[in-house]
């Protein structure tokens, strides 16, 4: 086991990684919890997992219950998070009870959003059960809903109690949101650590292979090194904004698919593509790293490329949350691996060339 922590004050909290579910009723314990417990997962992961986390805390003495959303990113709404209000209330929550969020991406926002909101607070634990959460969403305390024009636009900055994170149920997880994941865990490599991209390079078949040491390890670099820029900007004035590389173009991408076509980390992945090409334009960066990125993205499994009407992504990319003063920020590798900039003077002409020649032939 492996633990990392992020150092925020008095909301201070802990990565657990490595732990088994089994033992999850336990570690609510010593972190002190005494309420009741509610635990929001999704049709797929609870099915999987929904029992053995119930025992857990039955056996630990919690009075839990748990509820089921529909499994999806298109879920990720305010009318999932009022009824799941609703259930709070049924359940006759207090303000010491806690809520687990037993799932992916998703479910870790949706959860939190509610446990950020719902009698102006609740303690919530992140359970995540999928690698993109695990590397990257269940830490650092973003939680919120999509908006039908752009992505994660209604949210908070609600850091979790505690972060417990199981890798044996990367065993379950489909290939395709597997490799989703990965992507998140390369973005970290190619913005902070050029020594961890050189690792997940030369380990990806082992980890691909669910290598559990090699995905132990993943897990845990990258979540030291989110928690090292979260440290310093909690609330994104600045050095946070560098997560966001890949992400102007991949939520825009989400948002012109209605959130149908792509997973999370595979718009992302095309977005980094296209960040490091506009990059590229800009001279900031030479051919054989941009070829690089391509190289490990497409050996994980990854689209590099869309499919969808430029003008339309070009039309998403404006209600993107880092517009300031209507301009859009792009966060672009600068130079070499690990080291970005952040620019907001990106004409829009290197932005439609560079979607062009991302876009498939039909």
């Amino acid at each position: 086991m492996k633990i990392v922590e992020v150092k925020l004050g008095d909301r201070t909290y802990p990565i657990h990684i490595g732990v088994p579910l089994t033992h999850i009723g336990d570690a609510l314990k010593e972190k002190n919890f005494s309420g009741k417990v509610l635990v929001i997962t999704n049709t797929t992961v609870g099915k999987l997992y929904g029992d053995m986390v119930m025992e857990s805390l039955s056996n630990a003495g919690f009075v839990a219950s748990i509820t089921k959303i529909p499994d999806g990113e298109k879920y990720k709404t305010l009318e999932t998070v009022n009824n799941l209000y609703q259930i709070c209330m049924d359940n006759k929550l207090e303000r010491n009870s806690v809520i687990v969020a037993l799932g992916g991406g998703v479910v870790g926002d949706i959860a939190g959003f509610v446990a950020a909101t719902f009698m102006r607070g609740l303690p919530f634990v992140q359970v995540p059960t999928t690698l993109l959460s695990q590397v990257d969403s269940s830490v650092g305390g973003k939680v919120g809903v999509n908006h039908p024009k752009s992505k994660n636009m209604i949210g908070a900055f609600y850091q979790p109690s505690m972060v417990y994170t199981d890798i044996s149920t990367l065993k379950t997880l489909p290939e395709r949101e597997f490799n989703a994941g990965l992507a998140e865990a390369l973005k970290y490599g190619i913005i902070r650590d050029k020594k961890y991209f050189t690792v997940l390079e030369r380990d990806l078949i082992k980890i691909k292979s669910l290598h559990l040491e090699r995905v132990e390890y993943t897990v845990w670099r990258a979540c030291q090194l989110k928690k090292w820029v979260v440290e310093l900007d909690e609330k994104e004035q600045g050095l946070r904004a560098i997560l966001n590389f890949g992400h102007t173009i991949g939520h825009a991408i989400e948002s012109a698919t209605n959130y149908k076509t792509y997973l999370h980390g595979e718009a992302v992945s095309i977005g980094m593509v296209c960040a490091a090409k506009i990059a590229l334009e800009l001279e900031l960066l030479d051919k054989m790293w941009v070829r690089r990125i391509e190289k490990i993205l497409i050996r994980a499994g990854l689209p590099i490329k869309h499919s969808i009407e430029v003008d339309k992504i070009i039309e998403q990319i404006v209600f993107d949350k880092k517009v300031q003063e209507g301009k859009v920020r792009f966060v672009l590798p600068n130079g070499r691996p690990g080291r970005t900039i952040i620019k907001d003077d990106v004409p829009e002409d290197v932005i439609r060339k560079v979607l062009e020649e991302q876009r498939e032939s039909i």
